[in-house]
């Protein structure tokens, strides 16, 4: 279930603060479950001030599946905001496994962004350069230009760079709906559906198939300038065959 909760870290979940609070800073603990047991657990703290948004994510395995796999990771990234769409400036992932930690920096400062470290495989590297030419944003970034593109995250498609894949992540429209389940957020929502299609990278280079999941969106706050910050509060599906759920547990200022 790795792919799935790093993709639940990709897409962030960054719910969920009070309907039409301003947006300053929220954070959020919620669970990835698969069946009846939960695997992972992620905090995720978001802040919004003036021109910059800054976001921090932990992931980590729980409950029996830390038996057979001890993994966490941290994200860290910042965007600059203003009239036009959150551009990327700096993103920062850590992952931990047993006694191993690989730490990818991915920075933005004019034209395609530098990643380090670099890829050893040379032909790997030749397409990942090819891919992040035609510009990509980062896992974060691609959330708030999701949360913030108007009266609905869906439709829209976003190409995504983490320091080691290229994928894009294109958005559907399912309609208008309501949660009123265990998750924290109760409510309205926009439901969309989301393709994840890799373009570059390892995954691109074994073959793996592209994924789709149900994604819940609400809009949990309000900016400064009046617009509305749509952001995920309930996830589903099924990523390389294995059903699960991502749910909101828990909300704080």
């Amino acid at each position: 279930m790795r792919n799935a909760s790093t993709s639940l870290l990709a897409l962030g979940l960054l719910a969920a603060a009070p309907a039409c609070a301003q947006a300053a800073g929220v954070t959020v603990s919620y669970n990835l479950d698969v069946g009846p047991l939960t695997v992972t657990e992620v905090k995720f703290t978001v802040s919004v001030s003036g021109g910059e948004a800054h976001g921090k994510a932990r992931i980590r395995t729980a409950g029996m599946s830390r038996v057979f796999s001890e993994f966490g990771a941290t994200a860290e990234a910042e965007a600059r905001l203003g009239e036009a769409s959150p551009e990327p400036v700096i993103y920062t992932i850590t992952r931990d496994e047993s006694d191993m930690r690989k730490v990818t920096t991915v920075r933005w400062d004019g034209g395609p962004p530098s990643y380090d470290p670099p890829i050893k495989k040379s032909d790997r590297k030749q397409r990942l350069d090819a891919a992040i030419a035609n510009g990509v944003v980062d896992p974060f970034t691609a959330v708030l230009r999701m949360g913030m593109a108007g009266d609905s995250p869906c439709p829209s498609t976003h190409q995504v760079f983490d320091g080691r894949e290229v994928f894009e992540l294109a958005l559907s429209d399912k309609g208008a709906g309501k949660l009123d389940g265990d998750a924290a957020w109760k409510g309205a929502v926009q439901k969309c559906e989301v393709r994840w299609t890799p373009i570059a990278g390892r995954a691109k280079d074994k073959g793996v198939p592209g994924d789709s999941y149900d994604v819940a969106f609400a809009p949990v706050a309000e900016l400064d300038d009046g617009r509305k910050l749509w952001l995920p509060v309930e996830m589903s599906g099924k990523l390389k065959g294995l059903g699960f759920r991502g749910y909101v547990t828990k909300v704080s200022d």
